[in-house]
């Protein structure tokens, strides 16, 4: 899907498509073809994840929020450092899931 995971934390599992930055600062259209990847990629988890159950025989669900826009990143940590993504786009795509 040309995809990325940048790290999950708790349930979330964040993925982020990598749409090179306008060093001009000027405001872009985000490109359809990687809203439709981000949706088709979000479908096919659910699907994937729709084929198991807990042990109590419940089906596992997945629920996708997708947001584009700006966002920022950095390499947090001292000790184990990782790479986090911040901002408002992220926010909101996580605020549609629930």
């Amino acid at each position: 899907f040309g995809m990325y995971k940048y790290q999950h934390i708790g349930n979330y599992y964040i993925v982020a498509c990598p749409f090179a930055a306008n060093s001009s600062g000027s405001q872009q259209q985000y490109p359809e073809a990687y809203t439709l990847q981000m949706v088709l990629l979000a479908h096919q988890m659910q699907r994937v994840v729709s084929a198991f159950s807990t042990p109590g025989g419940k089906k596992m669900e997945l629920r996708a929020g997708i947001d584009a826009g700006p966002a920022a990143g950095a390499v947090v940590g001292k000790v184990r450092r990782f790479y986090c993504l911040y901002g408002d786009t992220l926010n909101t795509a996580s605020g549609c899931c629930g």
